[in-house]
């Protein structure tokens, strides 16, 4: 895997911990805007999976498996996503840091990589990767601000 295809990055109005602590209730935030997740499965360790199902604002359906490579609490989130048959989209990993600003702002990064050229304009042209990572970033700044 080549990359990173994504590489967005976020100043979020939380602490480090909140940001972290989010990771507890996924459905709260993952995904883009309009989009509501049900989460079947979260296993946050080196290993575990995330099974998430995705339902678009139009009705879409979009089926997700992930299975995290590394997790360090508090700092370090990567996964493996399987792809998606349906959707013509090989395997890609991602990456997911939390950095301390300062006490009360936190740097949280998103990077992902594609197998290939035609995955990467398919994800970025097709499904708008770019924005829907930075939006996925911003959610989980709201949902970390309730906790």
């Amino acid at each position: 895997m080549t990359g990173p295809d994504v590489d967005v990055t976020r100043v979020v109005a939380v602490s480090p911990t909140q940001a972290w602590a989010a990771w507890a209730d996924p459905a709260s935030w993952w995904g883009p805007d309009g989009f509501r997740s049900e989460v079947r499965e979260l296993d946050l360790r080196d290993g575990g999976r995330f099974d998430v199902v995705m339902h678009g604002p139009d009705g879409a359906v979009f089926e997700n498996v992930y299975v995290f490579g590394e997790v360090v609490e508090g700092a370090l989130v990567s996964w493996v996503h399987r792809g998606s048959v349906e959707h013509g989209l090989g395997p890609s990993r991602s990456v997911m840091t939390i950095e301390p600003v300062d006490a009360a702002s936190t740097r949280v990064s998103l990077r992902s990589f594609y197998t290939s050229d035609l995955d990467r304009k398919r994800h970025l042209e097709d499904f708008q990767a770019e924005a829907g990572a930075g939006q996925l970033l911003a959610r989980l700044e709201h949902a970390a601000a309730q906790l």
